[in-house]
């Protein structure tokens, strides 16, 4: 401080102001970054229950549990090969396969029955998935061994260079998902099956083979969820419990089955959360909840109502 007279001068008052509201500034910022990447771990994961209710209108409450899968399949092969873009890519895949699996085994006779029936056949899984990964890597929470990616400084802080990866996959999923339901034939069959299933049938579209694609690559996005989470926190049992509320929020937040709605409001919660954080911890937990809710009461259809 620079005081004359026993009193600070001008230029110091000015200069201690600009320096509060500078370091305020770069705190919003960093905490902004922070949601940011929080947002597209949740885009990768609500995205892939978006997609498999915008084609089959089935909520798969075994989502979360395709997401723990993919941490643990992750973290065994990063052991074997200690190779994380390998063991994610393999661990997503085989969590793909899986969803195609339970899709053909079981949830395929439920597409005509009252939705009751598909929550608790999906909630069976979930019980079925839990059993078994206790069963083979154990109930105590194992952490991966850091990637050693490194920091960048980011408003006067260190932000870690991983979390800007994982914003670029979730832009990247994005232009993916655009360009494969708006410029390729798969994607337009997807969108006439959506559109008028009776229509796309009497043009030779087969819905049961969208159908199983849609849970492969649905459940293939949470596999992939689980991977990307595991530089940030353990893989453990009942990880996917937190994941899949999340996922319903940010899916019924931007309308049943619509992907964009999926991306805003994964972006709102994201960072709503973050900046929470900051400026009311106390209501953190609570800040999603309450914004879907004012939402919903002012379009009940959700940002972009169904698709």
């Amino acid at each position: 401080m620079i005081f004359k007279g026993g009193s600070f001068t001008a230029t110091s008052l000015v200069s201690f102001i600009s320096g509060i509201g500078g370091a305020f500034v770069e705190m919003v910022i960093f905490q902004i970054l922070v949601g940011l990447s929080t947002a597209m771990l949740y885009w990768v994961v609500s995205v892939g229950l978006t997609f498999i209710f915008g084609v089959t209108r089935v909520l798969n409450f075994a989502h979360g549990s395709f997401y723990m899968l993919g941490a643990f399949f992750t973290l065994t092969l990063f052991k074997w090969t200690n190779n994380f873009v390998l063991s994610a890519a393999l661990g997503s895949l085989a969590v793909g396969i899986i969803g195609l699996l339970c899709e053909r085994g079981v949830i395929r006779f439920t597409y005509s029955l009252p939705v009751a029936f598909q929550l608790v056949l999906t909630f069976g899984l979930v019980l079925i998935f839990e059993d078994l990964v206790r069963f083979t890597w154990g109930s105590v929470p194992q952490m991966m061994q850091p990637l050693g990616l490194g920091t960048v400084m980011v408003a006067g802080r260190r932000f870690p260079i991983y979390s800007f990866i994982v914003m670029g996959i979730g832009l990247s999923l994005w232009i993916i998902l655009y360009f494969l339901l708006l410029k390729t034939k798969l994607g337009l069959m997807i969108r006439a099956t959506i559109s008028d299933i009776e229509l796309a049938m009497a043009n030779g579209i087969n819905p049961h083979l969208l159908y199983s694609f849609s849970f492969f690559f649905g459940s293939l996005l949470a596999g992939l969820g689980g991977a990307i989470t595991l530089p940030m926190c353990s893989a453990s049992l009942g990880m996917g419990e937190r994941i899949i509320i999340y996922s319903f929020i940010i899916t019924v937040m931007g309308g049943l089955g619509n992907i964009k709605g999926a991306f805003i409001s994964s972006l709102i919660i994201g960072v709503s959360e973050s900046l929470c954080a900051l400026f009311a911890p106390g209501l953190t937990i609570a800040i999603s909840y309450i914004i879907l809710a004012m939402i919903l009461v002012v379009k009940p259809e959700g940002i972009y109502g169904e698709a």
